[in-house]
Order: structure tokens, then C-alpha cells, then sequence
């Protein structure tokens, strides 16, 4: 006789569901007569029955089998908050910074016109550029304005990444979910 089957382990976890399945087909594995119409790993077997799993609380919980319920995984949980917390220190080193009451794009490409500009201005006294500001404004700029704008830019970076280990500290430092969440650029 043919019948679907929910192949589980230990656990409890859903490794798989078989379709026509035989007795003969399951020797030696843990399973139970079901289907299961969705996601497998919105499932898990417990005392014999498919159980539905709730929602995580966070992308920080793990599914606990034996309990049947959502752990925070503060380790997992700390590593998704500083990624966050990264990818935001990263937008705002590459997006903008002010000197001089304009604002200055730092993107990669701009960063890297600022250092050849600088390198220009080290190389020759005299040398004067006309620079494109965020605004689509125009000035020209002598070769210590160049060089102040290059200093701008590197006390703009250094303060996005002492903000990122001040942030970084607190995160290593958060026991609980809610100290996490708490922890925004």
C-alpha cells in the first residue's frame, strides 16, 4: 500500500516529505503518515503528530525541537545587528560629507578624484581645479582648499567607523533582543 510520507529526525525537524511512499521505501528512517501542504520548514513532528511552527519572533531566533518554541540565538542575533550596522556605516562614509558650506560626494568615484586632486595639489603649489559639488555648484579651488577637502573626507570616514566600534562595543556588550533593536546608526 502507497501513502505520503513526513521523513523526520530526532528532532523532530522535517527532512523531507515522499509521495507514494512504501513501507519498504522508509526501512530505517523516521517518518510518519502525513502531508504537509506548504513549506516543510514551516513544520516539525513532535509526539508523533506535524506540528506548525510559529513565526521567529527575529531573524535572531532559532527553532527550538525539544520545546517546541522559538530561542534567541544572541550570538546569531548580534551578527545580524552589526551587518545592519555595517551596510549603514558604509552608506554614509559613501555618501556625503560638508566642507566649507558645500556639500562634498565621498561615493568611491569621488573619493578617488578627491586623492588624484590632492596628489595634484601636492605635486604643484599652483595648481588650481574647478570642483563639482553634491548640489551641481561649481568652484575653483586652490591646492590648499583641495587639500582641506581631502582632510574633510578622511575626518568624515574616521568618524563613521569610531561611530561603527562605539556601536560595535554596544552590540558585543547586548544580552537581550530588545538591546539590540535598541542599537541604530
Amino acid at each position: 500500500m502507497r501513502f505520503t510520507a513526513v521523513i523526520h529526525n530526532a528532532e523532530g525537524k522535517i527532512l523531507s516529505q515522499q509521495f507514494n511512499a512504501t513501507e519498504l521505501a522508509l526501512e530505517g528512517k523516521s517518518y510518519i503518515r502525513h502531508q504537509i501542504d506548504g513549506d516543510l520548514d514551516d513544520f516539525y513532528v513532535s509526539d508523533g503528530e506535524v506540528l506548525s511552527k510559529s513565526n521567529a519572533p527575529s531573524e535572531g531566533h532559532i527553532f527550538n525541537y525539544a520545546t517546541g518554541s522559538w530561542d534567541l540565538d544572541i550570538d546569531l542575533a548580534r551578527s545580524l545587528r552589526w551587518g545592519a550596522i555595517k551596510a549603514a556605516r558604509n552608506a554614509q562614509e559613501r555618501a556625503t560629507f560638508e566642507w566649507n558650506g558645500n556639500v562634498v560626494q565621498c561615493d568611491e568615484s569621488s573619493q578617488v578624484r578627491i586623492q588624484a586632486a590632492v596628489q595634484a595639489a601636492i605635486i604643484d603649489d599652483s595648481v588650481a581645479d574647478v570642483w563639482t559639488f553634491a548640489d551641481n555648484s561649481t568652484q575653483t579651488l586652490n591646492a590648499t582648499e583641495l587639500k582641506a577637502i581631502a582632510k574633510a573626507l578622511a575626518e568624515h570616514v574616521k568618524a563613521c567607523h569610531e561611530r561603527g566600534r562605539m556601536l560595535r562595543a554596544q552590540i558585543n556588550a547586548a544580552t537581550t533582543l530588545q538591546e539590540l533593536e535598541a542599537i541604530v546608526w
